[in-house]
């Protein structure tokens, strides 16, 4: 998060008089072209006096799960100001409104050679999709059978042979992998809001090559909505 100047005092440097508050627009500093008391162009910001926004950028991805095979996913720099600060954290899915602006980028113009814009979102709204909402697109039939599933006194083992069904055994690492699709519970440790112990579950797998380490990373990608598979 930085500060973004929003209403700013200039003070000449000649004669002290103060110019302002000035409010600024877009992305260029908006100063007065000279004194009104000496009519010199000198200024400097009174920083006592000016009024600061906060302003953060963030960058909005693709879903993973939306995107077509052999493709990327496109990214779009998204600003958000004021209230909007911190109302998303990385790896959230959200929908954001807003309004879609073109700025002039010099770097891509020298490697170009030509006018080239960078576009970019000004952010009005944040909506976040949580777990209850996409609870929503589950059927009647869906319900009943996760509920049957819950009260079957096997269904440890039923979802451990769910994960990478063709690869042999190696029980232990799918359970691992399950648990930490359904991760754990989070904790507050002291006061409210004083220390928290995230419920994420990590898992390191460490083999030779060629024991499937690669595939179960990528039949956990394919079964988590939020999973990106990176490689190195």
């Amino acid at each position: 998060v930085f500060p973004q100047l929003q209403n700013v005092v200039f003070d000449c440097l000649v004669c002290g008089y103060s110019v302002g508050p000035v409010a600024q627009r877009g992305e260029k500093e908006v100063s007065p072209l000279s004194c009104p008391q000496c009519q010199k162009r000198s200024f400097r910001v009174n920083y006592a006096r000016t009024v600061f926004r906060n302003y953060q950028t963030v960058t909005l991805q693709e879903s993973p799960g939306q995107v077509p095979p052999g493709r990327l996913p496109r990214s779009l720099e998204v600003i958000l100001l004021n209230d909007l600060i911190d109302t998303t954290k990385p790896g959230e899915e959200v929908e954001i409104t807003g309004v879609y602006r073109n700025t002039f980028d010099p770097l891509l113009n020298h490697h170009q050679g030509f006018p080239v814009f960078a576009t970019m979102m000004e952010a009005n709204y944040v909506e976040q999709r949580t777990s209850h909402q996409e609870s929503h697109h589950l059927t009647q039939e869906d319900q009943e059978a996760i509920l049957a599933l819950s009260r079957d006194p096997n269904v440890v083992r039923r979802i451990v042979a769910s994960i990478a069904p063709s690869i042999y055994g190696q029980e232990e690492i799918k359970l691992g992998l399950a648990l930490s699709l359904v991760a754990g519970q989070e904790k507050e440790v002291g006061e409210v809001g004083q220390h928290r112990i995230r419920g994420d579950i990590n898992v390191l797998l460490l083999g030779d090559p060629g024991t499937a380490k690669s595939q179960f990373l990528k039949y956990v990608s394919k079964v988590a909505h939020r999973a990106v598979y990176t490689t190195r």
